[in-house]
């Protein structure tokens, strides 16, 4: 039996440190963020999708962009958004703002999924909640701790969470802000509207 598998890339952030600039619309090789996460996704998953506002920054790229379903609960609320959305099964998250991640880091913590609630990498000694496969068993959990605005440690220590560590950081790579952005040699060009 397939199971699905679901790309989800979390692009409902301020961005208050970045001036103004959407992240995910920064570019590299003059290829936003934001689709070059989506291609690397289709290559692993049956179906992508943005968590955000549907009439933002990013409802032009080609792929759906879905709303919130409990609103202001920060990156834990907008993984609770996407495994609302997906089709029962695995769903990856990830944050829209990684230039380094790819598919074959996605492809290669699908393999240790198994009876999980969660897998994710410890890379560097950091936890990656926002590059993981999460089950969508894991909403219900997840929409129980929403009203205390839960931080990932809290919502991982309720669930069952398989740690595959890794030395190598640079595909959990992500941009905090401009200076950030332009020392990973990323551009800017403001969308049309």
């Amino acid at each position: 039996m397939h199971v699905i598998r679901t790309g989800a890339i979390l692009a409902g952030g301020k961005a208050k440190r970045m001036s103004g600039r959407v992240k995910g619309l920064l570019r590299k090789d003059g290829v936003t963020l934001a689709a070059r996460l989506a291609h690397e996704l289709e290559t692993v998953c049956d179906r992508v999708f943005f968590v955000g506002d549907p009439f933002g920054p990013y409802a032009d790229l080609g792929w759906p962009v879905l709303p919130d379903v409990k609103r202001k609960k920060g990156a834990p609320g907008g993984v609770h958004a996407a495994l609302s959305h997906a089709e029962p099964g695995w769903v990856f998250v990830t944050a829209c703002d990684m230039p380094c991640l790819d598919a074959e880091t996605v492809r290669n913590l699908a393999r240790e999924r198994g009876g999980h609630d969660v897998v994710l990498y410890r890379a560097g000694g950091r936890m990656q909640p926002l590059a993981a496969w999460w089950s969508t068993r894991a909403k219900d959990s997840i929409a129980a701790l929403l009203p205390e605005n839960p931080g990932f440690s809290r919502v991982l220590a309720e669930l069952d969470v398989c740690v595959v560590a890794t030395d190598d950081a640079t595909p959990f790579v992500n941009v905090n802000d401009w200076e950030e952005a332009q020392a990973l040699g990323l551009e800017y060009k403001a969308p049309r509207r």
